[in-house]
């Protein structure tokens, strides 16, 4: 067995060096890897079946192996990048402003660091999360919250007298950087069996979200109960539910922006600009993903406006 675990391990590091992958994320780099291996299994096999690697094995056995030894493998790095992603990347002076009670920010900081470590441990739970980090590591939300401060249109309305936040852009800011982080915590009442309760398009039901806040609100003390809840109420359709909050309607639509986020990608000449692109296929599927039409109009604008 441990020289099974050496042989994936080295499969594994020799696939991870790829330098088509350099420019993605970990767990971007960790679900091409994925696909690779599902996409290419007829071709791989036999050489993977040989004496050099898992001889005589299943394809079944030999891809269990890779995909846990692929785990172990991004989490070495993953886990360190994220808990410096919350120590360094977010303020959660923001916190103060959400509930009276007072929570420290260490506190605070510590549990949802070692909460997300436990959560990722769930496939389902890594899927989701694809979209939400990648949308916190390259600060997408932040240039828009920027734009919609100047602006002060429909979003600012919905966030300073819809929402009543009293906080200013910089706080709004590491609220849903906050809320992307905790997002796919919905995932830690999903059975793991490949029959998930969420849809293709990421959206549950009422009702679920409102057990797993049952549930994590006694679990998560030091979070506060207001940012548990708008991040799992990210996960809902505004379509169905129009009394979801601003900050939720604005986190399910930047994890979904994450999800097919591409860096370094090169527009030809007389294309739109990525976000432009994005956002306008997004207003045309808005019922399917339960997005807010209206908050998707105004990102639209601010991505043409800017050439974003």
């Amino acid at each position: 067995m441990a020289l099974e675990n050496e042989k994936a391990n080295v499969f594994i590091q020799r696939l991870m060096a790829n330098s088509a992958l350099k420019n993605l994320s970990l767990l971007q780099r960790e679900e091409q890897i994925l696909h690779f291996l599902k996409a290419n299994a007829k071709q791989l096999y036999p050489t993977l079946a040989s004496s050099s690697f898992f001889p005589g094995k299943g394809w079944n056995y030999i891809y269990s192996s890779l995909y846990n030894a692929l785990i172990k493998e991004i989490n070495i790095y993953l886990f360190p990048e994220l808990k410096t992603v919350i120590e360094s990347r977010i303020d959660f002076a923001f916190i103060h402003f959400i509930e009276e009670r007072k929570h420290e920010a260490r506190q605070v900081k510590n549990e949802i660091a070692e909460f997300l470590k436990r959560l990722l441990q769930k496939p389902e739970a890594r899927q989701s999360f694809i979209g939400a980090y990648t949308a916190v590591l390259k600060n997408l939300p932040e240039p828009y919250i920027d734009e919609v401060f100047e602006r002060k249109k429909y979003i600012h309305f919905e966030l300073t007298k819809v929402q009543k936040l009293t906080m200013g852009r910089e706080e709004v800011k590491n609220f849903i950087l906050t809320s992307l982080l905790l997002k796919p915590s919905v995932h830690l009442l999903t059975a793991g069996s490949g029959k998930d309760e969420t849809l293709a398009s990421g959206v549950v039901n009422g009702q679920f979200v409102d057990k797993a806040y049952m549930v994590l609100s006694n679990q998560l003390k030091s979070i506060p109960k207001k940012l548990l809840k708008a991040s799992l109420d990210s996960n809902l359709s505004f379509i169905e539910n129009k009394h979801i909050e601003t900050t939720s309607r604005i986190t399910s639509i930047f994890a979904a922006r994450g999800r097919s986020y591409k860096p370094s990608v090169k527009v030809d000449r007389g294309a739109d600009s990525p976000d432009k692109s994005w956002f306008n296929i997004a207003r045309r599927n808005y019922k399917y993903y339960g997005f807010d039409s209206t908050m998707l109009d105004e990102f639209y604008k601010i991505a043409a406006e800017n050439g974003w």
